[in-house]
């Protein structure tokens, strides 16, 4: 995968990885597993923070970063991604948005789903190669499309 954008986001997915292939007891690979799927979820979100903020108000004005890095909201991303407004931007987004609402809903088991949850190296992987593919997607988007996704992803609709 290229690496054009946040460097967090590589990080995230190689640490992800190793999780993943982590050795030990059970249930420290269970454990290692769940939080895996955790960090797989966060890099596609950090993408999602990065690209607004590229887009919104980029990098070399100081002070203006953190405000819309963390404007992103992990519910109203999910609903937003699968809405109308989302659909007009292009299917690639309802794509976007489809994979981020399975890694969170993912992540949200991972993380607060009791000890018994059943966790497979293989859908840890699958998991994690979804985050990779969603990164990607996020990364392949045109200009125009960044904008929108951006503005979809931080502005606050009105009612008309």
């Amino acid at each position: 995968m290229p690496k054009l954008g946040n460097p967090l986001v590589y990080n995230l997915l190689d640490v992800a990885d190793g999780l993943a292939s982590l050795p030990g007891t059970r249930n420290v690979r269970k454990a290692a597993m769940r939080r895996a799927v955790s960090t797989a979820y966060y890099a596609v979100f950090h993408a999602l923070c990065y690209v607004c903020t590229d887009e919104l108000v980029g990098w070399t004005k100081t002070g203006t970063h953190d405000p819309i890095y963390r404007s992103v909201d992990h519910g109203s991303a999910k609903s937003r991604l699968a809405g109308k407004h989302a659909a007009r931007i292009g299917t690639v987004i309802l794509d976007i948005g489809a994979a981020v609402a399975k890694l969170q809903d993912d992540r949200h088991s991972a993380d607060y789903a009791p000890p018994a949850l059943t966790v497979s190296l293989e859908a840890t992987l699958v998991i994690i190669a979804l985050a990779k593919e969603t990164v990607a997607l996020i990364e392949g988007l045109d200009k125009p499309q960044r904008l929108e996704l951006a503005i979809l992803l931080i502005a606050k609709p009105r009612q008309a």
